[in-house]
């Protein structure tokens, strides 16, 4: 064969993507798993599964970009949001193994312009979200900005410079907090004097050959190959704007394929070392000596009886999930480009496939039949449930579906299980209602499971105030640790909250307890001994008692 040719075959051999090979019953069945995303004219998907540090499988699904056709294929290049976390954690666990800081650091070491009274916070709570600082996107919406909004990291330090409480004392929760994870990477930068991107870059992504990811430190920058994002609007697709240019807690770039390096790399420790690895997995700790399951950026855990480590991803039209075990040594890496597009339960679905035969694997867990319900079957299930104080549960009818919106986060799908029991899509939660005496009465308690818990729900039944109270809270309103400005006004005999960005009805709890839904959350009044409204308390559920007090502005 002449050498020319021979070169050019083998070229283009080079170029034939794994799934074009001969039929495979297992990857047959991975293929199917993605069928509802596998089409010439939606957005889709990338995956790879890495096994015993090679990858075994990988393919994209549907369209990366729906203007110009281009496909989604393993190289291409996806937003990985949060799971970005993990390797912000691996920088500071490989500065604590070079000796240049201590997880014990008290934060302010470090970054002093945060300036919280009470006790320290360290870097290892950080890490677990244990820190009780209150969470950035939260704190930038109520400030009146929108998420597609370009947001900087000055923008969402500005605020946390301005924060002077906390959702709780350090340690003693765990609530999920992204401002934790960009003042991680601010430290980064301060202490190795190179950006979280240049660090990332010479530490982790070169030596593993991870070379289409990055940091993505200005969201103008051009990146060859990245998919668009997209959300669905009835029957059509739209772009879903992202214009971060921060990093830290999200803006991770990267395909499915230099994932499952670094899905290897936490097994070999080719990078970091076994020491490394082992501080990745060592999970957080409460003052009461309870075990959280978050660790460095990861969620630590078992599926299916195996010891597993993970971490899902979304922003804007992006989702992604990283799935890996230690034994067997399996990764699987969903990326995708649609909202509506569950990464985490494809790639449960996928490890479902590529685990058969493993020894201990315990049977798999699947979602219950759907059933079809008639709007009407929904009556008993409406209203507002309260998890616990300033947190509450709003179901609402949508069609024949019911749906789920918790105090200051968007609504959500359910489906039913049965007459009385529903369960998400879109992340792993259910609702089982406690059946009334009466057929048709409306139910008085629940119960919501999520993450292996189950937690009480009571319903609260709103009791509207009357005019003059409403009245008495109508005014302007300011929050120092926002710098910003509301409003609250009537109209029609409702109370109003005017924010830097929109109008929210606010509909009573009780006399004192307002809900204004996505983003604002619940309002707590507090009133005078004549009534009168001098302030109120924003909750977010990621934010906790944001204080407004009452100004008068000049007319």
């Amino acid at each position: 064969m002449p050498a020319l040719f021979r070169f050019v075959l083998l070229s283009l051999l080079t170029l034939i993507p794994a799934w074009a090979h001969a039929a495979d019953p297992t990857t047959d069945r991975i293929d199917k798993i993605f069928a509802a995303w596998d089409k010439p004219d939606t957005p889709g998907a990338a995956l790879a599964v890495v096994r015993d540090g090679k990858i075994f499988y990988s393919r994209g699904y549907g369209l990366a970009n729906l203007e110009h056709a281009a496909r989604n294929t393993p190289a291409t290049v996806f937003h990985a949001a949060s799971v970005s976390k993990q390797f912000t954690a691996f920088a500071i666990q490989l500065l604590a193994q070079d000796g240049k800081l201590s997880l014990d650091d008290e934060v302010r070491k470090h970054v002093p312009e945060l300036q919280l009274p009470g006790p320290a916070i360290t870097i290892r709570h950080l890490l677990h979200h244990t820190s009780g600082l209150r969470d950035q996107w939260s704190l930038l919406m109520l400030a009146g900005l929108r998420l597609d909004d370009v947001i900087t990291e000055g923008d969402i330090l500005g605020l946390l410079w301005q924060q002077r409480q906390l959702n709780f004392r350090p340690g003693e929760e765990d609530l999920y907090s992204n401002s934790g994870y960009t003042l991680l990477g601010l430290i980064v930068k301060r202490v190795s004097g190179q950006s979280l991107a240049a660090f990332a870059k010479d530490r982790i992504f070169d030596p593993l050959g991870m070379k289409d990811t990055h940091f993505h430190e200005r969201y103008g920058a051009l990146v060859r190959g990245r998919a668009a994002s997209y959300r669905q609007r009835g029957e059509a697709w739209e772009t879903v704007a992202l214009s971060y240019s921060n990093v830290g807690a999200t803006s991770l770039l990267t395909t499915v394929e230099d994932l499952a390096r670094w899905s290897t790399n936490l097994g070999s420790g080719q990078v970091g070392g076994a020491a490394v690895n082992a501080a990745m997995r060592k999970r957080g700790r409460l003052n009461s000596g309870r075990t959280i399951n978050y660790a460095s950026g990861m969620v630590i855990g078992q599926y299916r009886g195996l010891a597993m480590a993970e971490h899902s991803g979304s922003d804007a039209g992006y989702r992604a999930h990283l799935l890996h075990f230690d034994q067997p040594q399996v990764g699987v890496l969903v990326l995708g480009n649609a909202a509506s597009l569950n990464a985490s339960e494809l790639a449960r679905r996928v490890a479902d496939v590529v685990l058969e035969g493993t020894p201990g694997l315990e049977p798999a867990r699947s979602h219950p039949p759907e059933m079809e319900l008639q709007a009407s079957d929904l009556s008993s299930w409406l209203g507002d449930y309260e998890m616990r104080p300033g947190f509450v549960l709003s179901f609402t009818r949508d069609g024949n579906r019911l749906a789920v919106q918790a105090t200051g986060q968007p609504k959500f799908p359910m489906f039913a299980s049965a007459d009385n029991s529903f369960f998400t899509k879109a992340f792993e939660a259910a609702v089982t209602f406690d059946k009334p005496a009466r057929y048709g009465a409306a139910a008085t308690s629940a119960t919501w499971r999520q993450n292996g818990r189950e937690l009480p729900l009571r319903r609260i039944t709103p009791e509207v105030p009357d005019s003059p109270s409403l009245q008495a809270c109508t005014g302007d309103f300011y929050s120092s640790e926002l710098r910003t400005l509301y409003q609250l006004q009537l109209q029609a005999g409702k109370l109003m909250v005017r924010y830097p960005r929109g109008i929210l009805e606010l509909r009573p709890v009780d006399r004192e307890v307002f809900n204004a839904g996505f983003p604002l959350g619940t309002l707590h009044m507090q009133r005078s001994s004549t009534g009168a409204c001098d302030g109120f308390a924003v909750n977010t559920g990621r934010v906790r008692n944001l204080q407004f007090v009452r100004v008068s502005l000049p007319q």
